[in-house]
């Protein structure tokens, strides 16, 4: 009869070998329950620990809690254990997990049992980035477009092509404002496929941005109307001016904005300090490439906004 090979042998030894991870976590439950720990507290710790456990052994290949010893929750272990408890916890849920965790090694320290605390040295996973806030009331990108492709007409800065490419950019392509006034002229590029991108900088690099053809077409429609006003331009020029030739401010961009949601009728259902960031996310979840083909066939500007403008 073949003989096991000594190094299988060690390894199941090993993987054998330290209490259980299950007793301990019984243990340290009644010591909270000696000292008057709440039954709501009672049953938290106890879901954290043997739900955090059950995933453990899952990711180290083990069968369940049962079968899991006190040596296999190191650091790796556990960022494993969480980053499964994550995937159907809330962020909530995982922090308090988290906490439980380092309460339960601390105990185990002071009893003699354990000689460090993994939650120090493991790595919490990330919670999920926040989901994006929209701006009610249905057909945002059209009203809102639609709006900036016919002006005020008694507004002296009336520029019906370059306002409807500022809120398309904005919209499609999640640049801030900061980002989109540090564009220049040269910021417009071809890439080697000949689609048009956006470069800007960001921490030093360069940030390429696609623009989807809708957009391109918004923006080409943009341009040409700037060219029959102020001739050829230096690349450095700003990207986006105002009726005067400057480049446009923060402040402008942002009164734009404002005007726009306003004349819609959508000034109430913005929310509160995502003026500009909320226009990509609800722009993208209506999409708006559609209807910027639709405003690029159909947009003229008003006879008298070009008269507007001097230099």
């Amino acid at each position: 009869m073949d003989q096991p090979a000594a190094s299988s042998i060690a390894t199941r030894r090993h993987r054998s070998s330290g209490p259980r991870v299950g007793e301990l976590i019984e243990a340290f439950l009644d010591q909270l329950a000696s000292g008057g720990a709440s039954s709501h507290t009672f049953g938290a710790y106890r879901r954290d620990l043997r739900g955090v456990a059950d995933r453990m052994a899952t990711a180290r290949g083990l069968g369940d809690i049962a079968e899991l010893r006190l040596s296999q929750v190191d650091s790796a272990g556990l960022e494993a254990g969480m980053a499964a408890w994550a995937t159907d916890h809330a962020p909530a849920s995982v922090a308090r997990a988290w906490a439980a965790w380092s309460s339960f090694f601390t105990y185990l320290i002071s009893q003699g049992i354990a000689r460090a605390n993994p939650t120090e040295a493991a790595q919490r996973p990330k919670p999920p980035a926040p989901a994006p806030k929209l701006i009610a009331g249905g057909d945002v990108s059209e009203r809102l477009l639609s709006a900036a492709a016919m002006p005020e007409p008694s507004s002296p800065s009336a520029w019906a092509e370059r306002d409807v490419a500022l809120v398309a950019t904005l919209g499609l392509t999640g640049l801030g404002v900061s980002e989109l006034l540090s564009l220049s002229l040269g910021s417009l590029r071809r890439d080697s496929s000949g689609g048009l991108v956006l470069v800007t900088r960001a921490a030093g690099q360069d940030q390429v941005v696609p623009l989807q053809p809708g957009l391109a077409d918004l923006i080409d429609a943009y341009l040409a109307s700037r060219k029959a006003w102020l001739g050829s331009e230096s690349p450095d020029a700003a990207f986006f001016i105002d009726a005067s030739a400057q480049p446009m401010t923060s402040s402008k961009v942002q009164y734009l904005i404002q005007r726009l949601y306003e004349r819609s009728g959508l000034d109430s259902q913005v929310p509160e300090g995502t003026a500009v960031h909320a226009l990509h996310a609800t722009f993208v979840a209506e999409a708006l490439a559609h209807w910027a083909e639709v405003l690029r066939d159909g947009l003229t500007a008003p006879p008298t906004a070009q008269s507007r403008r001097t230099r």
